[in-house]
């Protein structure tokens, strides 16, 4: 063997035998760790927060989760914030009450804005440091303060602010020449007169036996699907916006009462759109429901909210030419817009699963929801929801970008007024039998209006 070849094996050997003392000691070639494996840190301890609502998805709160709980593994814990939707929204509360009862949290739920003063004995307030009195009133929407701050404390950061928005049918307005959406009630009647198409049927009654033949207008197209109850989506809160603009100029403590001419005039401005005798009746009780009218072009216009422009799209296969704008003002200088929204709340005590360390289950479910609150981190929820942000910051953003499909909501969030009952639910109930009795009674509808403003005041008086 030549010298050089002899050299060139003995490179090689100590090559294989470095390689293979490192590979023994279990260590990378020239590392500090010499002899020993390095040892890997240790998991973070783990804490899981539920959080419970019955509109949104885990897929909307996913992101502000995330960012969360990537902020907190940075001090040392791993938080994880898990989202369940309640599907059966009529029973919501009483599984939310059970859970308690159970001891099964949650730790954070979602309530309607009008239940913050029902449920403030059961829900922690803000922690003190969070932001100020003053500066919660500068960031959020005027109706937050109004509905979620009781005795100088703040029972909840609200997200959203929805309020219903005129929703119009382009090809029909164009076929009237109109270019621009009605901007108030005076030039939406106008509109509704003009594009609402009647036509006169034959209708044979059968009065003692007599054969009586009489001519009816029937509905061929609706202007709009206004003036009925049951059958329109969301009547009674089209109905309280209306009593909102009819009393916001006298400066009433409450914009909403059953027990005065503003809301006299509001509820007959309303119902006098299934009024024949009049020149822009274009609804009744006989009409299809609201939705499905606007979406197979059977009626020009819609008031409903913007969650619902994902419904006519789908109902339509995206083939409706339609487009949305500000509901209509009685003035323009005294405007309102009735707000209706959800907001995520922390009880006072509820448990969370925690890798057996000490941890405030309170205290970091309302640190969750102010970091969630940042402007930067709430628009992760806002870009998954669709919804026009409360912020005022954001909801000006957000108005000013035409482009967005939230701006028209958005510029209606600085407006919006809140209605103050204790169930929602029940009172949307006797809100739309009110609309129905007025419409369906053959009597002269100011006494029907007068009877039925004394029924709902009764009852929502018991409601309360």
């Amino acid at each position: 063997m030549k010298k050089q070849q002899i050299i060139l094996a003995v490179v090689m050997l100590g090559i294989v035998g470095f390689i293979a003392f490192w590979s023994l000691v279990d260590c990378a070639p020239f590392s500090p760790c010499i002899w020993s494996k390095p040892k890997k840190n240790p998991p973070l301890p783990k804490v899981i927060l539920s959080f419970v609502g019955p509109w949104d998805s885990a897929a909307d709160w996913a992101g502000v989760a995330e960012k969360f709980q990537r902020h907190k593994r940075s001090a040392g814990i791993d938080v994880i914030v898990q989202y369940r939707t309640i599907n059966d929204q009529l029973n919501y509360e009483n599984i939310i009450r059970e859970m308690q009862f159970e001891g099964n949290g949650p730790n954070i739920y979602s309530v309607f804005h009008t239940w913050i003063q029902r449920y403030s004995g059961k829900l922690k307030p803000m922690p003190v440091g969070t932001m100020t009195l003053d500066q919660y009133r500068n960031t959020y929407a005027s109706v937050a303060s109004d509905d979620l701050v009781i005795g100088g404390e703040v029972y909840a950061l609200p997200f959203y602010i929805d309020t219903p928005i005129l929703f119009y049918n382009q090809d029909k307005f164009l076929n009237e020449g109109y270019l621009k959406p009605p901007e108030t009630w005076d030039e939406f009647k106008d509109y509704v007169e003009k594009l609402t198409i009647l036509e006169d049927v034959e209708v044979v009654l059968d009065e003692d036996k007599d054969n009586i033949t009489t001519t009816e207008k029937k509905i061929k197209i609706a202007g709009a699907t206004i003036g009925g109850g049951s059958n329109v989506n969301r009547s009674q809160d089209i109905l309280l916006l209306l009593i909102m603009q009819n009393n916001i100029q006298d400066n009433f403590e409450s914009l909403v009462s059953f027990n005065n001419e503003g809301t006299f005039t509001a509820i007959k401005s309303y119902t006098d759109f299934t009024n024949p005798e009049k020149r822009f009746y274009t609804w009744n009780e006989d009409q299809m429901y609201s939705i499905d009218a606007f979406s197979q072009r059977k009626a020009a216009m819609m008031i409903n909210y913007s969650h619902h422009i994902k419904t006519v799209k789908n109902q339509t296969g995206n083939t409706l030419n339609f487009k949305v704008a500000p509901v209509p003002q009685l003035d323009r200088s005294f405007k309102a817009n009735y707000a209706s929204y959800w907001v995520p709340v922390v009880p006072k005590t509820a448990p969370c699963r925690s890798a057996k360390i000490g941890v405030d289950c309170v205290a970091l479910s309302w640190e969750f929801l102010a970091f969630a609150a940042q402007k930067e981190n709430v628009k992760l929820y806002l870009d998954s929801t669709n919804k026009a942000a409360a912020n005022l910051e954001l909801a000006q953003e957000q108005a000013n970008d035409f482009a967005d499909t939230r701006s028209v909501s958005a510029s209606q969030v600085f407006t919006a007024k809140s209605w103050s009952r204790s169930d929602n639910a029940r009172a949307d109930e006797v809100l739309v039998e009110m609309i129905d009795s007025i419409i369906t009674k053959d009597e002269d509808n100011n006494e029907s209006i007068f009877d039925a403003m004394q029924i709902v005041k009764n009852r929502i008086v018991q409601l309360n």
